[in-house]
């Protein structure tokens, strides 16, 4: 009789339910991290896809416009701009011209040293053949070994432009 009474019963006990909450706490704990570190990739990814865009852009900005068009980081890395520029050489200066297009990293930070021209003859760097441009994350701690990198390549001679997962 009591059995009977036990089947027809409707709902759950307090101890079921606990077991339940306990299980999923569990799996999210496991589950979590993992969760955490794709996420995070994939910030970083669409930040470099982001800057290449602009790269790009003002490369062939440069060459449709047959203006000079310089690429600026901030010394956080994080504030790219791209502004005609009236300099006619390659070189750096502190002065360039109008502002046309500017691009925040959200989670990202660049890691470069000098500014990039782009000349509608072709791009010019000021001291390599090769400008790299460095990804990570801005919260990786130890320099790209966490969450990777992205490397964005450019030559001086063909102008050629690569970005690649660099580990």
């Amino acid at each position: 009789m009591i059995l009977f009474k036990y089947i027809q019963q409707k709902g759950f006990s307090l101890i079921e339910l606990l077991v339940v909450v306990a299980i999923i706490g569990i799996i999210s704990a496991i589950g979590y991290p993992n969760i955490y570190k794709w996420y995070t990739k994939k910030q970083l990814r669409n930040d470099a896809y982001e800057l290449f865009s602009v790269l790009k852009d003002a490369q062939q900005d440069s060459l449709l416009n047959k203006k000079l068009y310089k690429i600026t980081i901030n010394s956080e890395g994080t504030i790219i701009s791209v502004a005609i520029t009236e300099t006619p050489i390659c070189m750096p200066s502190p002065s360039y011209g109008t502002s046309i297009e500017k691009l925040t990293l959200k989670n990202s930070k660049l890691i470069v040293s000098g500014p990039q021209v782009f000349s509608p003859n072709g791009c010019c760097v000021s001291e390599n053949y090769t400008k790299e441009y460095k990804i990570i994350h801005k919260d990786d701690k130890k320099n790209g070994a966490e969450y990777g990198t992205y490397k964005i390549t450019t030559k001086k001679a063909t102008c050629f432009m690569n970005l690649e997962k660099d580990s």
